[in-house]
């Protein structure tokens, strides 16, 4: 996807990195288990868990043919989850993963053997005046098969600490290492996930010009209903898209792109109620 923070005129990442520890896990769940995602949520997962510390996960599958879900009950979040599992014919792996709509620039990294994984991910937001807290929980795979997630740790983002174009991180990282017949392996898991600060965005405008220049059409749209496909007329040499944005002081400006026709996509933004914007590909077909 396209970088939203392109445009951004600083940028300040912060990663803060802990491991994984088996404080507060039951052992039957723990013992074996391994970090396939992150589950983030704007509110403490420890309300939720069970007498474990931990929220297990049902597998929802509408049809037999559809990629498998994991629900977190009734918690709202971000799920960024991937794992390999074995094929049903026991001669290869195959790729199983949940990523919701709310991530955007998301990179899954798995080696040949499987054993080494990693996760790259970004959530844009609109800070507000007040800490919005921000969690990030591990999810695990236990050698049962049951996927469950334990309470992680959080950081605080307000429009103070946080002005748009700056951006925190953290890194979740698990590794474990295993001896057999004398021989020590390793299999690792690191998932980085970065919240970028933004500007609300008010209003998209797209704009035709001609190849000398001329104005040939002009289109006014609110964030979230800008169509897909965008089909410019045949004359269109290039499309230069507006977003009118709000910064922290309710002051309105303008965010200018050109799009030439050797792009074949533009991004927008809209944003939720909870400050969380999704980014949208428009794929872009040129006559």
């Amino acid at each position: 996807m396209k970088k939203t923070t392109a445009a951004f005129l600083i940028m300040v990442l912060l990663f803060a990195t802990f491991a994984l520890s088996e404080e507060g896990i039951h052992a039957d769940f723990w013992e074996g288990s391994r970090l396939i995602g992150a589950l983030i949520t704007m509110e403490d997962l420890s309300a939720y868990t069970n007498e474990a510390g931990i929220l297990p996960a049902s597998r929802m599958q509408e049809e037999p043919d559809d990629e498998a879900e994991y629900v977190f009950g009734n918690v709202g979040g971000l799920r960024l989850i991937c794992f390999t599992i074995p094929d049903e014919s026991g001669d290869g792996s195959q790729i199983a993963s949940n990523v919701d709509e709310g991530f955007s620039d998301v990179h899954f990294g798995i080696s040949e053997d499987g054993n080494a994984v990693s996760m790259e991910a970004a959530i844009s937001f609109v800070p507000g005046q007040d800490d919005a807290l921000f969690f990030f929980n591990p999810v695990l795979l236990a050698r049962s098969g049951q996927v469950f997630a334990m309470p992680g740790d959080f950081m605080a983002v307000s429009a103070a600490m946080n002005p748009p174009g700056s951006a925190v991180g953290q890194t979740i990282r698990d590794e474990r290492k295993h001896t057999e017949s004398g021989n020590e392996t390793s299999d690792e898991t690191v998932i980085a996930i970065q919240i970028n600060a933004v500007s609300e965005p008010l209003e998209i405008h797209l704009l035709q010009f001609s190849e000398d220049h001329a104005l040939l059409m002009s289109e006014r749209f609110s964030p979230g209903s800008v169509p897909d496909p965008i089909v410019p007329l045949a004359e269109t040499e290039y499309l230069l898209l507006e977003t009118v944005e709000k910064d922290g002081n309710g002051m309105s400006f303008t965010r200018r792109e050109v799009i030439g026709r050797d792009a074949d996509s533009l991004s927008t933004m809209a944003c939720r109620k909870d400050g969380i914007c999704v980014c949208h590909d428009h794929e872009v077909l040129w006559k």
